[in-house]
């Protein structure tokens, strides 16, 4: 199976790179320095990739993280064998770099004493109910060798104990939806869904982590009522902002061509999907969300940057394997569907909006506490009827470190899927979300979802 070298998720075929060629590790502060070892480190190694001649003058950073699946029996192990972080400055690539790769580590160490099986029936009103959680169509449960089987009141899966924002009191939330690679611990525990891997996120405080995984389940909610939809959504005026200038070889109109769209939804965070094509139809794409529309911006750009300076061998490749819709069934193979040649037109809607916007001034609370911050997002999500759930996936070993690592779950989202043969595609925010924005007169078909994969590795 074709891998990426640098994902937005983090992920690499580079072996043992990061090993072999360690980083600047002098450049991390002492607590991430001691995550790092190649015998027994959460985090095996790091390494640094310089960019090419024309590039963004940006630092890029890979860290391996342990693999739980050598560590502990019944554990499924790491969806991405690498992590990577992109910075301004060497330390903050590194700092994000590790950093990604713990968060990594913690969500794919399943924690079996943590986890008590039962049906919602024996849990009662103590557990996020099935019906708050959409998966697959009756359709998609139908089909031959579907691997998953419908969550209901009476389905004995296990659960982990969480935490609900929005109602302040501890939830039991399956632990399927609370480690990227969950896979049930025994026969008598059924498959509802693989692990979902949005939402997972570290950070120096439990309030920061909580904010990182709730910006980017808004992120990619936002991008997948998008994409699922068709929509063709305003473009961003960022040539003259300030936010722009650190990548102004990205605005290279010789070189490439690059539109950033704003993708902000009824939460009213804004939300931004960027992409950037070379003159040869090469693509690379990035999406965020912040509390400021130059803040998403911003992050937006860095992911594009990352990708496209980490992928070049990828991207240029002249072995490029031929795909189809159907076959796309992991992060890792979005990349090269869509540098097969004239794959990059079916992400042409994206940018066809003839609209265009300055880019806004932020709005007060981008500059509140993290406390703010936190209960001005929970807010936003409850004004929309939505529930904030957290998890707490933090390890003994990261939590000495000083370090918060947590599972964000906000039911009745829209996830980013990793196979195109298991997109969660019965989200009513998939339908409502474009007629209560006036972006459609009515709900569209499930028939006339966008049928191609989304760009995301």
């Amino acid at each position: 199976m074709s891998r990426r070298l640098v994902s937005r998720s983090g992920g690499s075929s580079a072996g043992g790179y990061a090993e072999s060629f360690p980083g600047r590790q002098d450049t991390l502060p002492d607590y991430l320095r001691k995550a790092i070892s190649p015998h027994g480190g959460m985090v095996k190694g790091l390494m640094n990739i310089s960019p090419d001649p024309g590039d963004p003058a940006l630092y890029l950073s890979l860290a391996a993280p342990a693999n739980p699946k050598f560590l502990a029996e019944g554990q499924h192990g790491l969806i991405d064998f690498f992590a990577s972080g992109m910075g301004f400055t060497l330390e903050e690539a590194n700092v994000s770099a590790v950093a990604e790769a713990i968060e990594r580590y913690c969500a794919a160490y399943v924690i079996p004493e943590r986890l008590q099986l039962a049906s919602w029936q024996e849990l009662g009103d103590r557990a996020l109910h099935p019906d708050e959680l959409p998966l697959f169509t009756k359709e998609q449960y139908e089909q031959w060798q579907f691997p998953y089987r419908p969550f209901t009141e009476h389905t004995r899966v296990r659960w982990v104990d969480g935490y609900s924002l929005t109602a302040n009191k501890r939830k039991w939330v399956p632990a399927a939806v609370a480690w990227d690679s969950y896979l049930p611990q025994s026969a008598e525990e059924e498959a509802i869904c693989f692990g979902l891997m949005t939402g997972s996120a570290a950070g120096a405080t439990l309030e920061q982590a909580m904010i990182s995984g709730l910006l980017e389940i808004i992120e990619r909610d936002a991008f997948m009522i998008m994409w699922y939809n068709s929509l063709s959504l305003p473009r961003l005026d960022i040539r003259h902002s300030a936010i722009a200038r650190p990548f102004q070889e990205l605005l290279d109109r010789n070189r490439f061509d690059l539109t950033v769209m704003d993708t902000t939804s009824d939460l009213g965070i804004p939300s931004v999907f960027g992409l950037l094509m070379t003159r040869d139809g090469k693509v690379s794409v990035g999406g965020s969300a912040r509390l400021s529309m130059e803040g998403a911006i911003g992050k937006a750009l860095m992911e594009i940057s990352q990708l496209f300076i980490g992928n070049k061998m990828q991207i240029y490749s002249k072995s490029i394997p031929s795909l189809l819709p159907h076959q796309v069934t992991d992060y890792g193979l979005r990349l090269p569907y869509y540098e097969q040649p004239f794959a990059y037109e079916e992400l042409m809607f994206t940018a066809a909006s003839s609209a265009v916007r300055s880019v806004p001034p932020p709005s007060p609370i981008s500059e509140g506490s993290e406390a703010e911050q936190l209960e001005y997002l929970v807010n936003q999500f409850a004004k929309q009827g939505l529930e904030v759930l957290c998890v707490d996936l933090t390890t003994d070993d990261v939590r000495e470190l000083g370090m918060h690592v947590v599972k964000m779950i906000v039911p009745g989202t829209v996830q980013l899927p990793r196979s195109e043969n298991e997109r969660l595609i019965t989200s009513k925010r998939i339908y409502e979300t474009p007629v209560k924005l006036g972006l459609r007169a009515g709900p569209i078909s499930p028939q006339l979802l966008n049928c191609s994969p989304h760009p995301f590795p």
